[in-house]
């Protein structure tokens, strides 16, 4: 199994960040061990590793260099894989998360239960597939309500709600909400 190597910008916002530690978290249920991190400035080399270039145009210069289409909207990320590399590009830092939560949905899970759900297939040991994905939310804010009952790990459940990219909640005990 080849080891895998995370290429990411300049960690700007605590979203690209995150995105890098969820990427790094999905990977190593696959693999068990956590994948290495690197800047696209640094002198590694990394032939003998599967690559993903992670970031905005903005923030990574390989995604910069080698980005074939604009992306437009907020939110919009852009997933390619071609040649054992694979380049998560976001529109802003919220597309590059969704980008990384969806290389796991839709690529790894997809290769994962190739042909029915009997039997499972490790997808890190057999060669990636060219895919290209490109996706944005049509509605800009998607969130939960929560009233009358209590929160016990507020935490946990914002983690919760990044999973299906819900982006706000809203909580209500006492008094109707301001707007």
């Amino acid at each position: 199994m080849k080891k895998i190597a995370i290429i990411h910008g300049a960690l700007t916002s605590p979203l690209l960040h995150r995105a890098v530690a969820e990427l790094s978290e999905l990977i190593l249920d696959y693999t068990y061990e956590y994948p290495v991190c690197y800047t696209t400035d640094s002198e590694a080399d990394l032939t003998d590793y599967t690559r993903i270039y992670v970031g905005t145009r903005q923030s990574n210069p390989y995604i910069a260099a080698h980005s074939a289409e604009a992306l437009t909207h907020e939110q919009e990320y852009l997933l390619t894989v071609a040649n054992e590399t694979v380049t998560i590009e976001g529109y802003d830092e919220a597309g590059v998360l969704y980008g990384c939560l969806d290389f796991y949905n839709k690529y790894l899970l997809s290769l994962e239960y190739p042909h029915n759900d009997h039997y499972r297939v490790n997808s890190m040991e057999k060669r990636w597939p060219d895919f290209t994905l490109r996706s944005h939310p049509s509605v800009k804010e998607r969130g939960l309500w929560t009233w009358g009952h209590v929160i016990y790990d507020y935490k946990g459940y914002l983690d919760n709600m990044m999973a299906p990219k819900m982006n706000r909640v809203i909580i209500w005990n006492d008094f109707l909400p301001v707007n």
